[in-house]
């Protein structure tokens, strides 16, 4: 299957990238996004969705690398930094929480968009700390424009929301505020992988 080229992400990558990057940075929402373009080929779309939910699980877990190789540069180059000793040699592969994820293990359904926005609804406005807002009518503002800013019309998606047992990404939420993924797919070539997990 041709590969999916990454756009943008929550991490600052491309045409949404500053958008999504400032949602987490300033206001503390934790819903995470990649945004792909897929290939229009003559695969099914469960096999499509899949590829996505793999390329979007790909790209996250390089961020995770990322991070924690950025974290054992800093920790050696700078010891006495961190109020608590930290060990760089226990920051590499086996450290839990580097992501593992068993696509073959996971299960998706088919989903109504009304279904998709109430879900993201929950999981962008009511974190376990909440994200930095005036008021309820705010959050609910703000995301309501991240709806229609990112996607569009979601009649031309069809989406599939995802299992949570398959990566380590969802152990956080699945403690018990709650784990999501779901793909989005477009009829012109979009495809959206979005994801939230976290616990307090």
């Amino acid at each position: 299957m041709d590969e999916f080229k990454l756009i943008s992400d929550s991490f600052g990558t491309g045409e949404h990238g500053a958008y999504l990057l400032d949602l987490g940075e300033r206001l503390n929402v934790i819903v995470e996004c990649f945004h792909f373009a897929v290939p229009l080929m003559n695969a099914d779309s469960e096999t499509i969705h899949k590829q996505l939910a793999r390329s979007g699980m790909e790209e996250r877990s390089k961020r995770n690398e990322g991070y924690f190789a950025d974290l054992k540069r800093d920790v050696l180059a700078n010891p006495g930094r961190f109020k608590n000793a930290v060990d760089p040699s226990k920051l590499g592969r086996a450290d839990r929480f580097y992501l593992t994820y068993e696509i073959d293990n996971a299960t998706s359904s088919l989903i109504a968009v009304d279904e998709f926005v109430s879900e993201y609804t929950h999981a962008f406005t009511d974190p376990p700390y909440g994200i930095r807002s005036a008021n309820d009518a705010e959050s609910q503002a703000i995301c309501s424009d991240s709806l229609a800013r990112l996607f569009g019309d979601l009649t031309h998606f069809s989406i599939r929301k995802w299992s949570t047992s398959w990566s380590n990404y969802f152990d956080a939420g699945n403690e018990w505020w709650g784990a999501f993924l779901w793909t989005l797919v477009s009829d012109d070539g979009r495809g959206w992988w979005v994801g939230a997990s976290t616990t307090d």
